[in-house]
């Protein structure tokens, strides 16, 4: 039986789980939905674009970038000569001219690791995983250009995305820290926009990034290659490894 006295300690007790349920009720919901809208889970892309930078070193970048499920990234810088490459294997960044390695560092003090996250958070798929509990913004917080949103802060180093919908259910806004040599670290505001249809998923073909309060670049996707079987873990160790995105590719899904 239980004692009186403890009835009311129970009856709290009970109500702060039911409404800690019902909160990942309410929240779980929304992400699930930004998921369904876009097309359903996607594991893995690889995107061709074109980056006009605004700071630091301004001017027409051409890039391939590729993301693989969870925390799998890299960056082709196509230039004059050989291409520079960034890659992120979940634990180590290596950094690559042409094939010819030049730097390795570790994750942890990695500044690819936290584009990598952001590339999870926007991706929308990682915040399922253990360690990303998400929370509804609620309705005085939701960016101006959207009509719903959540927060994501991830429990092995505290970092805080914030992430916003329209009324399709599509992501449109997204903030969180980013690490950026040589301009340091700080909150990075992204605004997705364009989407169109990529196979089965609608996916935004720009993107408007803005760091520290200033504009920093405008990404337009030339060609974007979603869950391409090709994209493995092995890819994100060595150059060359990550198929270009054709148009061909884009259409077969790899």
């Amino acid at each position: 039986m239980t004692h009186p006295r403890r009835i009311p300690i129970a009856r709290i007790a009970a109500s702060i789980l039911l409404a800690a349920f019902a909160s990942a009720c309410a929240r779980r919901p929304l992400l699930l939905e930004a998921i369904r809208a876009r097309g359903g889970p996607l594991h893995a892309f690889v995107r061709e674009v074109e980056t006009e930078v605004h700071v630091e070193f301004p001017g027409l970048w051409r890039l391939r970038i590729a993301y693989l499920l969870p925390d799998h990234y890299a960056w082709t810088v196509f230039t004059a000569g050989e291409p520079d490459s960034y890659l992120f294997d979940g634990t180590t960044q290596r950094a690559f001219v042409g094939t010819r390695a030049v730097s390795t560092e570790p994750g942890s003090v990695a500044p690819l690791r936290s584009h990598a996250r952001l590339a999870a958070v926007t991706n929308l798929d990682a915040l399922l995983l253990p360690g990303a509990p998400v929370t509804a913004l609620p309705p005085d917080a939701v960016p101006p250009d959207a009509v719903s949103g959540l927060t994501g802060v991830f429990a092995d180093d505290g970092s805080r995305y914030l992430l916003a919908f329209d009324a399709r259910g599509l992501l449109v806004h997204a903030e969180g820290p980013l690490s950026l040599p040589p301009l340091g670290s700080g909150t990075v505001t992204v605004r997705f926009a364009d989407f169109r249809r990529a196979r089965r998923w609608r996916l935004p073909f720009r993107a408007d990034y803005g760091f520290a309060g200033r504009p920093l670049a405008t990404e337009r996707t030339l060609s974007v290659c979603p869950d391409d079987p090709a994209v493995t873990s092995d890819a994100f160790r060595t150059p060359n490894a990550l198929a270009a995105c054709t148009a061909g590719r884009a259409a077969l899904g790899g």
